[in-house]
């Protein structure tokens, strides 16, 4: 058979269909090699009735014929139907329309599960939006997160950016000869200057790594032969993780890969690029072409990688049909970044807008948990830095507001005193927009109207609600209860604006059922509901696709979608008024100053102005506080990890049920003390406290506390007979990233779940991706059966503690986990 052409399914390339004729037929084969379970392949061909077969090397593989028809002007054209979709029209001259793509959510969702049950009119989408309800702008979006991975691809070999010898190794890429001749020639050298560190040569190989670096477009042009092994590992790793969903902790390290492409430094000796149309992948390659024109365009030419970053996101986005964004940066926070940035806006965006039509503006993004941890106390040094910064850029017209930003693991009202001043800023700067990352996971459910209270409870006496939006609005209480319709009316009341971005839910963790989804009781409401994608590049989608997914996934009508349409005008329609007006302001304000000149002064009376932040709870370390019982965990043992009450969010009283109890004596009365240790978080409340009573300090167990607690928790642990571990995160709700480092990813052990919210879902989520864990649920957590449902296959539900047979023979190690496989 001869090779005709290729074309994807989704927008990451993870569904590939190739093509091939013989004899006037016409073949296909679909391959997902990004995919290492096999259960994204497996469910979409039970779904629609496809041969699964294997490939030579033992991959799955689904294969078939493309039937062929002559249309009204009799010309030969290849229909591929799957199901009752039609997937792609296909001529012979290799031409591809298609017709139909798998969103991300669904792709997602069959790669999550062994047993996949979404309809199949939501799992293959036909690519069409109504002209008149179609979405014309990203409201909900963030810096390094919105370029699709070829493009990034196609800037790192044009700017010829270094990227570092850790990577290559990570990603496991082939380089030539020449290559790792070179690369282990710079590492003997800078190994010399980095001197040993005792007990932790790991770190120390990571940062020798780390500086050794190889011109990417070296790596990719005079590296042809192994490019096509490459380029998808490089693109997989520019993503969330491809076979199930991700937790923050994969999010973080996305955006590491990321950075080294839009924070990049370029190499200093640079190559020829004449090899660049050689590339396998026809879009990176075309990608490159363009740039290599712009070089030639006076309006372009000689741009930083950052510059270029804008114009590509514009482009992207007129592509799209997008011509109105803002992006949360927290460049635009940091003293010595914020004012460099701007400058390179000013200069490339008018261009940019020009050719476009696409209007980027920035909201100046704060991290919602302090960074700083001094001596004993947490304190906002850093927030008055950075709220000094907000200060000097609001006066700039590419500069729409504020953001906070980060993963939601504490309490909003923590952050007030920040909110206080956000507030400020917006009386002076009337079209200063304030918006909150609230309510993107069910642990803090007021955290959206506490978001609210606390921007109105700042405004000062005749002060007008400045315009405020949400981001996300997924979990708040009940809307169907008092407290569920008195926060309706109060989102009513002071004109908050709500952003949804489900795809992005949904490849995070925190959304495992759209049944629920709150969208459609808001616009029944009368509330204002807008589409952002949240970085669409990190999730596979994009404005189209998102805006597909909620009309397809939600079940939205089209006078719901009209609706959010009409929201999203007045939203843009303020977006632009504002920026024309600062314009001007800026002009007048400017007169005989540079920018520079302009802001330095700015800068020096925001920091006479602003006095220190004052914050309710003092913090103390608990590295300093609990240095007498910190222990290391054994190194042999069987962990039991124990899910209750600190992994509940503070509103959600945690219950014992008599079927837990019962588990949890077994366990006791059968394990051997010698062999296995229990895990717990540093509440002590439900399951916990019901292991510690019966314990009697017969087992050994090891609490995962905040690395900053306040004086109540500090003297509650002090209390307990356990030995402590230190989480590397300040709030109880992110004690599963510490439990994951130290337990999930280096070693067996077996998880019983009796209750949780979200940080219990990010725990179980740990636990499956790492497969070295057994999980187990209890039927009485009702918010975890969710997540225990969209992982079918990977877990066990149990309602009695019948279940402890199997329990004991993982915990005994009677029952031992497989090696991965490589067969998908």
């Amino acid at each position: 058979m001869k090779y005709l052409n290729c074309f994807y399914l989704d927008k990451e390339k993870d569904i590939i269909i190739s093509l091939y004729t013989e004899k006037n037929q016409m073949f296909y084969t679909l391959r997902t090699p990004n995919h290492g379970t096999g259960n994204l392949i497996t469910n979409l061909a039970g779904m629609f009735n496809l041969p699964l077969t294997f490939d030579e090397n033992g991959l799955k593989i689904i294969k078939g014929t493309v039937p062929s028809y002559y249309d009204g002007s009799d010309r030969l054209v290849y229909i591929l139907h799957f199901g009752k979709t039609k997937v792609a029209n296909i001529y012979p001259d290799g031409t591809v329309e298609r017709k139909a793509s798998i969103p991300a959510i669904a792709k997602t969702l069959m790669s999550q599960t062994k047993d996949y049950h979404l309809d199949y009119e939501k799992t293959i989408v036909k690519t069409y939006i109504r002209s008149d309800c179609k979405f014309r702008s990203d409201l909900h979006t963030h810096m390094n997160a919105n370029l699709e991975p070829d493009v990034l691809i196609a800037l790192g070999i044009c700017h010829q950016i270094e990227y570092p010898l850790y990577y290559i190794k990570k990603l496991s890429l082939r380089i030539t000869e020449k290559q790792q001749k070179k690369l282990e020639e710079k590492r003997e050298k800078i190994a010399l200057s980095i001197p040993c560190m005792q007990g932790n040569d790991r770190h120390r190989d990571r940062k020798i790594d780390d500086q050794v670096v190889i011109n990417f477009a070296d790596l990719i042009l005079n590296n042809i032969e192994n490019a096509e092994w490459n380029i998808p590992k490089i693109r997989a790793s520019l993503a969330v993780m491809k076979d199930g969903q991700a937790v923050f902790t994969n999010l973080e390290k996305v955006y590491l890969y990321r950075y080294v492409f839009t924070k990049g430094k370029e190499s200093k000796k640079k190559i020829s690029l004449r090899n660049a149309g050689r590339i396998p992948d026809c879009d990176i390659a075309r990608f490159i072409h363009m740039m290599q024109n712009d070089q030639r365009n006076s309006v372009y030419a000689n741009q930083s990688l950052f510059r270029d970053i804008l114009l590509w996101t514009a482009r992207t986005y007129q592509k799209h049909g997008i011509y109105y964004v803002e992006i949360s940066d927290t460049t635009l926070v940091k003293k010595d970044k914020a004012l460099d940035m701007l400058k390179d806006v000013h200069a490339v965006m008018p261009a940019v807008y020009k050719e476009t039509g696409v209007m980027i503006r920035f909201l100046a993004s704060l991290r919602r948990i302090p960074l700083t941890i001094v001596k004993d106390s947490i304190t906002g040094a850093d927030y008055r830095d950075n709220l000094q910064t907000v200060q000097t850029v609001s006066c700039d017209p590419y500069v729409a507001g504020s953001d906070i930003v980060g993963e939601e693991i504490n309490d909003i009202r923590e952050l007030k005193p920040v909110i206080q001043e956000l507030t400020g800023i917006a009386e002076k700067e009337k079209s200063f927009v304030i918006r909150i990352h609230a309510g993107e996971n069910d642990g803090l459910k007021d955290n959206v109207y506490n978001s609210i209270q606390c921007v109105a409870d700042s405004l000062k006496p005749g002060q007008l609600m400045p315009h405020m939006r949400i981001g996300h609005g997924l979990y708040t209480a009940n809307l169907n209860s008092t407290k569920g319709r008195e926060l309706i009316s109060y989102i009513l009341d002071h004109h908050v604006v709500l952003e949804f971005q489900i795809t992005s839910n949904v490849r995070l963790n925190n959304l495992n059922s759209l049944e629920k989804h709150p969208l459609k009781q808001y616009l029944k409401a009368g509330i204002m509901c807008v589409q952002g994608t949240d970085g669409g590049a990190l999730y596979g989608t994009d404005s189209i696709d998102e805006q597909l997914a909620l009309e397809k996934m939600l079940d939205l009508n089209s006078d719901e979608i009209l609706q959010m349409k009409h929201a999203e005008n007045t939203v843009i329609e303020e977006g632009m008024h504002a920026y024309y007006d600062k314009k001007q302001k800026l002009k007048k304000m400017l007169m005989n100053k540079t920018l520079d000149q302009l802001y330095s002064e700015r800068m020096s009376k925001a920091e006479k102005s602003m006095k220190n932040l004052l914050f309710s709870s003092k913090q103390y370390c608990s590295s300093t506080v609990f240095v007498k019982n910190i222990e290391p965990l054994p190194v042999a043992g069987m962990p039991v990890i124990i899910a209750g009450g600190s992994y509940n969010n503070d509103s959600h009283r945690t219950c014992m049920h008599d079927d837990d109890r019962r588990v949890i004596d077994t366990i006791l009365k059968k394990a051997d003390p010698r062999k296995v240790f229990f895990v717990i978080g540093s509440r002590f409340t439900g399951s916990e406290k019901y292991l510690l009573d019966k314990n009697q300090g017969r087992f050994r167990v090891y609490a995962f506390v905040p690395a900053a607690v306040d004086e109540r928790d500090m003297k509650k642990i002090k209390q307990q007979d356990v030995k402590i571990r230190v989480s590397i995160e300040s709030s109880v709700m992110g004690l599963y990233k510490s439990v994951n480092f130290e337990i999930l990813k280096r070693r067996p052990s077996v998880l019983i779940a009796f209750d949780g919210n979200s940080a219990g879902m990010n725990l179980i989520q740990e636990a499956k991706l790492n497969r070295k864990c057994r999980i187990f649920i209890s039927e009485h957590a009702r918010f975890l059966k969710s997540k225990a449902e969209s992982i079918e296959g990977y877990v066990t539900l149990f309602s009695s503690p019948a279940i402890t047979g199997e329990m004991m023979k993982w915990i005994s190690g009677e029952k031992k986990f497989k090696k991965k496989t490589a067969v998908i």
